[in-house]
């Protein structure tokens, strides 16, 4: 059986895990709390010479939340959206270009709560390394890959210390890659991704 750190470096044994993962355990927990508003992004696992990889974006100065920050594309949901996988895959069309047909859904995770009133469900999608990628630069002030390896090792991470939210607790981390800072909801996403495949736990 391929262990958590192969996963790390093996894409097909990945996405094989994560997708039994994601079929056994159902669609995952949906915050229904009127004041939250609802969102979605999307991961978007891309195989790069056999590893694993994310794009990321820094939103725009000009974006209307979260500008200046790195994110997953993504965004609120639109009443046009069937859903929130659709919603996903809208903005990451609107953001980085991709056809909304391209990715292979796998599933969805957990709703993640945010300090600015969202919740945000994470998309999980395998996306084809052959979908070129084109920012769209009104909302995506750059881009840039990051190895999902990033996300199973933390023998270099900021710890920001801990976060309540109605009554639950989680560890906050930084993750440093190429001068880029990951934090936030984004990085508590991606390592949902790596705990669900059998990786370090988020808490």
């Amino acid at each position: 059986m391929t262990s958590a750190a192969d996963l790390a470096h093996d894409h097909r044994a990945l996405i094989a895990r994560l997708t039994a993962a994601l079929d056994e355990r159902g669609p995952g927990i949906r915050l229904g709390d009127a004041e939250l508003r609802r969102s979605a992004v999307a991961v978007l696992l891309v195989e790069r010479d056999g590893e694993t990889w994310v794009p990321l974006i820094e939103r725009g100065a000009s974006a209307p939340t979260h500008s200046g920050q790195i994110a997953l594309p993504g965004g609120g949901f639109d009443l046009s959206d069937i859903d929130l996988i659709a919603t996903a895959c809208r903005e990451a069309e609107e953001e980085l270009g991709v056809p909304r047909a391209a990715p292979r859904v796998l599933g969805t995770l957990d709703d993640v709560p945010t300090p600015t009133s969202y919740a945000i469900t994470p998309m999980i999608a395998e996306l084809s390394p052959s979908i070129v990628l084109s920012p769209n630069p009104r909302e995506v002030a750059s881009w840039f890959w990051t190895p999902l390896a990033r996300f199973f090792d933390r023998t270099d991470v900021e710890v920001m210390g801990t976060r309540t939210w109605r009554g639950r607790q989680w560890t906050m981390r930084a993750y440093p890659y190429q001068g880029h800072r990951i934090w936030g909801a984004t990085a508590r996403i991606l390592e949902a991704v790596v705990e669900l495949a059998g990786g370090p736990t988020r808490e």
